[in-house]
């Protein structure tokens, strides 16, 4: 008898097990397929934090500004500008402050940016490719003229971190200095395909194309008569 009953319920622990495999099977199935997977509360409302996991998949095209950007990076701008228009700043997304100094290409900023144009006005996104050649008619935008105007840096830099690395999601803002750089306040961790990388609290970034330090400015701006608006 007490072989028959444990028989019994290792038959029905057996099918509970079975049951839950099926359905979680079936749920899995439903999800669309989508790279942009978030966990919002309940209470979205209340919550101070949106979590968000990153495709960024599509970055890696040196095509242009318009194939390059992940369907990810598309809808969370997308859900910023949203935000704007609420008159509410967007909640903390769970990304860091990153920057990629791509070869001969822009300077591929995300994270949880806060934009400040040269009048002044405030915008907001999860990534900005920033033009590093000084050529492009969209400034402070890439819109791919380092092509045409032959910019050859490798991406290689040579400053080093003046703050500790964190995968922490933090604020930063990036401010465009009239016929000057774009500085930014807040951590940010630049890198290249080379391996190299340094971690910055605040810093100018060189969007004349002429600086001997990029990405970082070194005032080549003033010397070469750069403008920022044609």
């Amino acid at each position: 008898m007490l072989q028959y009953i444990q028989e019994t319920d290792f038959l029905e622990q057996k099918s509970m097990d079975d049951t839950s495999k099926t359905a979680v099977k079936v749920v899995s199935e439903d999800l669309p397929e989508s790279p942009l997977r978030s966990k919002i509360p309940h209470d979205s409302e209340a919550s101070s934090t949106f979590v968000a996991f990153m495709d960024d998949s599509a970055r890696a095209s040196e095509t242009s500004p318009a194939e390059h950007v992940s369907t990810t990076s598309k809808a969370l701008d997308r859900w910023f500008r949203e935000r704007q228009k609420q008159n509410a700043q967007p909640r903390l997304l769970e990304i860091p402050n990153e920057a990629l100094i791509t070869g001969a290409g822009p300077l591929r900023i995300t994270g949880n940016l806060t934009l400040v144009s040269e009048e002044g006005k405030v915008s907001y996104a999860n990534h900005i490719d920033l033009c590093r050649c000084g050529k492009s008619k969209d400034k402070p935008n890439c819109d791919s003229q380092h092509l045409d105007a032959e910019f050859l840096h490798s991406g290689r830099m040579q400053e080093i971190s003046d703050t500790a690395a964190s995968d922490r999601p933090a604020k930063i803002t990036l401010s465009c200095n009239k016929d000057g750089p774009v500085t930014f306040r807040g951590r940010l961790r630049l890198h290249n395909s080379m391996g190299q990388q340094c971690t910055k609290m605040r810093g100018a970034l060189c969007r004349c194309g002429q600086s001997a330090n990029k990405p970082f400015c070194d005032g080549s701006h003033d010397k070469t008569g750069f403008r920022s608006k044609r």
